[in-house]
């Protein structure tokens, strides 16, 4: 079957037409960076884009970078596109009469792609964990994107790892989230407020993002701050995902994204606390694997949430 398959992120929107019952799918992308985060606007450049590659019986899924409120189309919060309950899949629908749309979590559209053609392919159950802009997660059982009672399960960027008056702010609303601390936006804001003018960072950055990949490049030459920085957060990710793979015992962890593939002392930091603080036979059944499908993940699993629920 073909459907569009959407990916909206903090940053980015990708789309792509798909056809889900390919063993591997060929994906030829139309990509464009947001000029405007207004939901109206993103509505209308999504729509127009869709509607000249297929007609309207071509169904539409969206990988939203948000949290969704299950089966409606409304975003209750998306701290990286600056909305909050905005009912997304209706300004969709009056610009696409006649279109199935379907919206889901942008980390569950991964999910649902690995789970079909890339790292958790074969796995009975499989939580997959992606750093970028902000960090999110799915989780897979038997292939089946788990959405929870109200479709938010699966937030581990907004689970708590640090609690009190101290604890840094987070996009959502909230403090002492993981996304606070490991998020690639507000790890950006922070490195920038912080960093010492004769840090390495600030030569390596040239002006530019200082990034993770830059901090992390940093600590590998031994910049003092970087280093702390980095053994203050990778016990707070390797905390955050040993916990969840001890009370999901799932087979596979799929880990990607920039902040992680992009800085691979920090994930081999992370990944030693994570192995020092899960549960013994949870974490020894399950296998800790790099998402393969890169950035087409979203899309292909976009498009398998709408041909699965239309």
């Amino acid at each position: 079957m073909t459907a569009i398959g959407v990916d909206l992120g903090g940053t980015n929107v990708r789309i792509a037409l798909v056809d889900t019952a390919a063993e591997t799918p060929a994906v030829d992308e139309i990509k464009w960076a947001h000029s405007s985060r207004a939901p109206e606007a993103v509505a209308t450049a999504i729509a127009g884009t869709v509607a000249a590659l297929a007609g309207p019986e071509v169904p539409l899924g969206i990988g939203l970078a948000g949290m969704l409120a299950r089966g409606t189309g409304v975003v209750t919060n998306a701290p990286n596109l600056g909305w909050q309950n905005v009912d997304f899949g209706a300004l969709l629908r009056a610009r696409l009469p006649g279109r199935t749309i379907a919206l889901v979590n942008d980390v569950g559209a991964i999910a649902l792609g690995e789970g079909r053609w890339g790292a958790a392919r074969g796995a009975q159950s499989a939580l997959c964990v992606f750093a970028g802009t902000g960090i999110g997660a799915g989780i897979l059982i038997d292939g089946r994107l788990v959405q929870g009672s109200v479709g938010v399960a699966a937030e581990i960027g907004h689970t708590k790892v640090v609690i009190g008056p101290g604890a840094r702010p987070c996009g959502c609303g909230a403090r002492g989230c993981l996304e606070a601390y490991a998020g690639g936006r507000l790890l950006v804001e922070r490195v920038r407020a912080e960093v010492p003018a004769d840090s390495t960072i600030v030569a390596l950055a040239q002006g530019g993002e200082p990034h993770a990949g830059v901090v992390d490049e940093a600590a590998r030459r031994g910049d003092a701050y970087a280093l702390a920085l980095w053994d203050e957060i990778a016990p707070l990710f390797g905390l955050a995902l040993a916990n969840a793979v001890t009370l999901l015992d799932p087979q596979r962890l799929v880990l990607g994204g920039t902040v992680l593939w992009g800085a691979p002392l920090l994930r081999e930091k992370v990944l030693a606390a994570y192995a020092e603080l899960a549960n013994a036979p949870a974490r020894d059944a399950c296998g800790v694997v790099a998402a393969h499908l890169g950035d087409t993940a979203g899309l292909l699993g976009a498009a398998l949430a709408v041909t699965a629920s239309g």
